[in-house]
């Protein structure tokens, strides 16, 4: 079965941070990758090219760890806690609304932060703030991770990132899509800073 997946980012203010806060905590506790996802990603940092749409005829295993690295970015904790943004009587159903939304990439088969991971690799990834795509960040944490992110993407060109994107996920994913996913994380910050406002990023799979 094929899944869209989502990144969603909101803008918080204080009282909206205090609010997610405990909820955030408690899913960073469970969000450990399973030891199919871990050897997944260990198989990607060292075979980048196998994972890649246009990659030579591989066999069952390298498939598997291929669909194993999608879903690795789905880390549990984080997937129910966006959840709870997105059902129906959910518990932060009432704060999504137009005016704190920042973006929301949705992509078909591959996971958005696994596309850009693939795109910026392994390293840089590392660098980026919050924990696999997932973050909370109060008002006076966005200049850090700002930081970070520059830190993160420095001597990369949006051409280059946009390739590497496209020979990961093939023509499933709009130019368009990819190019939010790679500007997710630059584009939110540098607004939450220009509103004075925390960031909230969550992923999951569809709902």
């Amino acid at each position: 079965m094929s899944f869209d997946h989502w990144w969603i980012g909101l803008f918080v203010d204080e009282a909206a941070y205090q609010r997610f806060k405990p909820d955030f905590d408690a899913a960073t506790e469970k969000a450990v990758l399973s030891s199919q996802s871990q050897q997944a990603v260990t198989a990607w940092r060292s075979r980048p090219s196998d994972f890649e749409q246009g990659a030579a005829p591989v066999g069952p295993e390298i498939e598997g760890e291929a669909n194993a690295f999608i879903w690795a970015f789905n880390l549990p904790g984080f997937d129910e806690l966006a959840k709870q943004f997105f059902v129906q009587g959910g518990k932060f159903a009432d704060y999504l609304v137009e005016a704190h939304v920042f973006r929301m990439a949705i992509c078909a088969r591959h996971t958005p932060v696994s596309i850009l991971w693939h795109a910026i690799g392994y390293e840089r990834g590392s660098l980026l703030p919050g924990r696999m795509g997932n973050l909370l960040l109060h008002p006076r944490e966005i200049e850090a991770a700002n930081e970070k992110t520059r830190r993160a993407y420095a001597a990369t060109s949006p051409q280059e990132l946009l390739d590497a994107a496209r020979r990961y996920c093939g023509w499933s994913v709009s130019d368009e899509t990819l190019r939010d996913v790679i500007d997710f994380l630059p584009d939110g910050l540098t607004r939450a800073a220009e509103l004075q406002r925390g960031f909230l990023a969550l992923a999951r799979p569809q709902v």
